[in-house]
């Protein structure tokens, strides 16, 4: 059997986070962490290496654009997958300039996720 995909989730509302992990686990990916904040995304992704982050743009202390930089500053090929609310097209089309390989619209639909997160690890 092959191992699940790991991902790290990191998003300043727990209940996401919660709903996210439940989604995660029954599409077949295995949940290895969740952050709060952009400084415990990077701090998690450095411990953890997970084959996947998603990542929330507006979170408090290190926001998802300076996460994303710093993930990628650690590792170049790390595969993130933005989430944003509807309304911040400019802010997602900047985060794929700088490296992130797609983004998911909250609130997240489960079949686009699991579609998105297999396109990324492809």
């Amino acid at each position: 059997m092959t191992a699940r995909p790991t991902v790290l989730l990191c998003d300043d509302s727990r209940a996401l986070r919660m709903l996210a992990a439940g989604q995660l686990e029954e599409a077949g990916f295995q949940v290895v962490g969740e952050a709060g904040n952009g400084l415990e995304a990077v701090g998690q992704y450095r411990a953890l290496k997970p084959d996947l982050v998603l990542l929330d743009l507006v979170m408090p202390e290190c926001d998802g654009r300076q996460a994303l930089a710093k993930i990628l500053e650690v590792d170049p090929d790390a595969r993130v997958v933005i989430l944003s609310s509807l309304g911040a097209q400019s802010d997602i089309e900047e985060c794929l300039r700088m490296g992130a390989r797609s983004y998911l619209q909250k609130p997240i639909d489960p079949e686009a996720m699991e579609r998105v997160l297999h396109q990324v690890l492809a």
